[in-house]
């Protein structure tokens, strides 16, 4: 479980952490515990921030842990209390990859790194390949299992195929830009 974008920035704002670096998520575990007397690991707090990739349902310890942190009584009255709303005609910059023609060209910028992409079938589903990498770690023919992209949001890979190699991947920085040319 990785928290809401909302959740995170108010983590931020008490805490006046920006994680960037990864003792950020050491201090605020302190931070926790001296608030709150109860512990969370530094492992659990990196997942719920979204820093590891990791499928595990979080335990209602350390929601209620959370919510007491950022003054609430608990993890129920903190997600009440944020203002859920629907809107209408939106501006929304999230592309799908499943929505994509297959041989489609997706680039994207973040920080000073280019990606270009092309949407592939890999193991019965549509991923992407990396046809060039610009001051990125991915390296050509990488195939990345990306469910989305959207610009202001960092870029997750679930799993990406590099020969034999299995692993996962995520970029330091937001998103930019994204072009697609669909093929």
């Amino acid at each position: 479980m990785i928290l809401n974008n909302q959740i995170i920035e108010m983590i931020k704002a008490k805490s006046m952490l920006c994680f960037d670096k990864a003792k950020d998520y050491d201090t605020l575990c302190d931070a926790i515990f001296s608030s709150t007397g109860r512990t969370i690991g530094v492992n659990t707090i990196k997942r719920l921030m979204g820093y590891i990739i990791d499928d595990r349902k979080t335990n209602e310890y350390t929601l209620n842990t959370i919510g007491i942190y950022l003054g609430f009584k608990s993890w129920e009255e903190l997600c009440n209390s944020i203002r859920i709303d629907s809107e209408w005609n939106f501006d929304d910059q999230t592309y799908y990859i499943d929505d994509l023609a297959i041989n489609s060209i997706v680039k994207v910028k973040y920080l000073n790194r280019k990606v270009t992409f092309k949407v592939v079938s890999f193991n019965d589903e549509k991923m992407l390949e990396v046809l060039e990498a610009t001051n990125s770690s991915l390296k050509k023919n990488d195939i990345l299992e990306v469910e989305h992209m959207c610009i202001g949001q960092i870029l997750v890979a679930k799993t990406v195929y590099r020969g034999e190699t299995i692993g996962n991947y995520k970029t330091n920085g937001e998103l930019k830009e994204i072009a697609i040319n669909e093929g």
